[in-house]
C-alpha cells in the first residue's frame, strides 16, 4: 500500500506504529476517503523519492477535503517520525490562508532534557576530576 517510510527496526523509534495507525484510520474513515487519502499519501512518497526539495503542501491533484488534510499530515508525520506523539496545530497566514503545524509532543522534549541533563552531570564529573588532579 505505502511504499515509503523513512525510519525503521533499530533506529531507536517505536515499532511499527504505521501499521495499527493505518488500520485506525481505515475504521475512522469511509473507504472512499481513506483511499483518497492513502493515494496522496503515495504521491507524496513518490515526490520525496524523485527529488531532493521537501513536500510542503498537500499534492494538488489530491482532492483533498480540509478535514482530510489534516489526517494526511498527521499520516506523514507518523510515517518520518515513527511514533504517534506530536499534535498539529491551526495556523493561519496574513492573507487568510489555513496551514498546519506540526509541533512535537512532549516525550520529544523530555528526552533531550533528560539527555542534557545527563550531558551536564558528565561535563560536571569531568570537570570536578580534572579540577581535582590540578590540584
Amino acid at each position: 500500500m505505502i511504499g515509503c517510510r523513512p525510519s525503521g527496526p533499530g533506529d531507536g523509534r517505536e515499532p511499527d506504529v504505521l501499521g495499527p495507525y493505518l488500520e485506525l484510520l481505515r475504521a475512522r474513515l469511509t473507504g472512499e476517503r481513506f483511499e483518497l487519502l492513502i493515494r496522496a499519501v503515495e504521491t507524496t512518497c513518490t515526490l520525496l523519492g524523485d527529488g531532493p526539495g521537501p513536500v510542503l503542501e498537500v499534492p494538488a491533484d489530491s482532492r483533498l477535503a480540509p478535514a482530510l488534510q489534516r489526517e494526511y499530515l498527521s499520516l506523514i508525520v507518523v510515517m518520518i517520525t515513527g511514533h504517534l506523539d506530536h499534535h498539529l496545530v491551526e495556523v493561519l497566514s496574513p492573507d487568510g490562508d489555513r496551514g498546519w503545524a506540526v509541533v512535537e509532543g512532549a516525550r520529544d522534549r523530555r528526552a533531550r532534557a533528560a539527555e542534557r541533563a545527563w550531558i551536564d552531570a558528565e561535563l560536571h564529573g569531568i570537570a570536578g576530576a580534572g579540577g581535582s588532579a590540578a590540584s
